[in-house]
């Protein structure tokens, strides 16, 4: 077995020392109000089982299908199609050669039907995902990892929590500067090599606290001593996990407390947070206390709340007709 090295290249130990959890989430959706001329956006989700279940289940985002890739090239052609059609608009204003309709038609109507095309692709080609189950404390697959034989209640491959671990793996990049990555996988990499997952950490990998923050946050979801993080992404499940409901009723924490916090009071807290997390020493300093009871240290601003506006849709409606992009 590897040596854990914290701060270096090794094993991550499952422990929570920097305590501070944030992850934002608009929970009112009013954006999905307005769906445009894609009817069929809803499709796009082609994830909810693990969305509608976030108090059992946290995805592990670990790359699209390869299939999936085929579907974004309608979007360039529908691009490439826009482009043309808007040097023709700019040529057509000094020139007496008749304007090409066909292609206003032919731009219009290709990026219409793939923009609904889209949606019922994505929803019967599977994802390649990992993901946490807090309540059976396992980990699944939704893609063949060879050798695996248990299967959950999805009927994919998994493997006990206690068998994954998360390796902080560090690659030379720009001369000089050295790049961090969390590598989740099953403890034993050459049996199990399928189950190497890079996880998603695209901000500043030149600095390991990214990484940390990520292992933190996947460590203390299947921690059962404890209740749900107290973060926006969980508040309409908290109920749902008997742990965290009992948390909740015991503090008597306000029923929807997050709903009025809008995405950019929500991001800043995190940055707030993120702040904290730079100095911190992640080897042998004290361990903080979690923040259990948010309402007292955060307050919502509801005057912020995003608003439906006309320019949203209007913009919306030109990147779906010039780009098919949902």
């Amino acid at each position: 077995m590897q040596k854990n090295n914290y701060l270096g290249v090794g094993i991550m130990p499952k422990k929570t020392r920097f305590n501070r959890f944030f992850e934002y989430r608009s929970i009112k959706n009013i954006y999905h109000e307005f769906k445009g001329l894609c009817f069929l956006y809803d499709w796009l989700d082609t994830n909810k089982l693990y969305e509608n279940q976030r108090e059992k289940y946290k995805l592990v985002p670990c790359g699209n299908n390869p299939i999936k890739a085929i579907l974004f090239g309608p979007m360039a052609i529908g691009a490439v199609l826009s482009l043309l059609l808007l040097i023709a608009c700019v040529v057509a204003t000094y020139s007496e050669e008749p304007f090409p309709w066909w292609l206003v038609v032919l731009t219009f109507c290709w990026n219409l039907f793939f923009l609904n095309l889209l949606p019922i692709t994505a929803r019967y080609i599977p994802d390649r995902v990992m993901y946490l189950d807090r309540q059976n404390q396992t980990v699944g697959f939704t893609f063949d990892i060879p050798g695996c034989e248990q299967r959950d209640d999805l009927g994919n491959c998994c493997f006990n929590w206690e068998e994954i671990v998360c390796r902080l793996t560090s690659k030379m990049g720009a001369p000089g500067v050295m790049n961090y990555f969390p590598e989740i996988s099953h403890i034993d990499q050459e049996k199990y090599p399928k189950t190497i997952v890079t996880g998603s950490v695209v901000e500043l990998s030149a600095n390991p606290v990214h990484c940390y923050l990520l292992w933190e946050c996947y460590v203390r979801f299947m921690d059962l001593s404890k209740p749900l993080p107290d973060v926006p992404v969980y508040e309409q499940h908290r109920h749902l996990d008997p742990i965290t409901a009992e948390f909740d009723k015991k503090n008597n924490r306000p029923s929807g407390f997050w709903v009025d916090f809008s995405i950019e009071q929500q991001i800043e807290i995190r940055d707030e947070i993120l702040v904290d997390a730079f100095p911190f020493d992640w080897l042998k300093g004290k361990v903080n206390d979690e923040i259990t009871k948010p309402w007292q240290h955060w307050k919502a601003e509801t005057e912020r709340m995003e608003q439906l506006t006309w320019k949203y849709k209007v913009k919306r409606l030109l990147v779906q007709l010039f780009i098919g992009f949902p």
